[in-house]
């Protein structure tokens, strides 16, 4: 467990547990914000809280099997960011994908970029992927920015492929090379 200053905000962040399944409804509120929101992610529908518990228990699952990492920031007992490196199985079980969500009013304080470091310095540890592949929307400029500066590189642009605000957005692959 690692308590941090981030613009004033004394954030706590740690590795995800079996005891954390008993704070899935703070898990469920931190995703949905995002939907929310309409933030620039994947989902975009809200999770009851049996589909939460669901996704937790299997996080925890392939957390204790050593297939991913998982971190996650609190403050003041809220979510406020999680990432996770989760290794691919199979002929591609030498590259990890990297996630990251931030909550809105905890961006661009250095959290990200923070967290980011600490998980890929934790999958290499502990998962050792030769790969870390990440998958963005073109229009998010700040994430590209943070993950060309960290050290990974654009290695695809798939046109249309995500739908973002009524619009079909292209999918950005990066790459890190560990």
């Amino acid at each position: 467990m690692i308590t941090k200053i981030f613009n004033g905000k004394r954030i706590t962040i740690r590795k995800l547990s079996k005891k954390d399944l008993g704070d899935v409804k703070k898990f469920q509120e931190f995703i949905n914000s995002f939907v929310e929101e309409d933030a620039q992610i994947l989902m975009n529908k809200k999770f009851t809280l049996k589909e939460e518990q669901k996704w937790l228990q299997g996080q925890i699952d392939k957390v204790k099997n050593r297939k991913m990492v998982f971190l996650f920031a609190e403050h003041n007992n809220r979510i406020v960011g999680t990432t996770e490196v989760g290794l691919h199985i199979g002929r591609q079980s030498h590259v990890a994908e990297f996630g990251i969500t931030i909550r809105k009013g905890y961006r661009e304080i250095g959290l990200g970029n923070f967290l980011t470091q600490k998980i890929i310095k934790l999958a290499k540890r502990e998962l050792k992927p030769k790969i870390v592949r990440l998958s963005i929307m073109s229009t998010n400029e700040p994430a590209f920015g943070l993950y060309k500066k960290l050290g990974f590189k654009k290695v695809a642009r798939i046109p249309k492929q995500l739908q973002y605000k009524g619009k079909l957005i292209d999918e950005i692959i990066m790459l890190k090379f560990l």
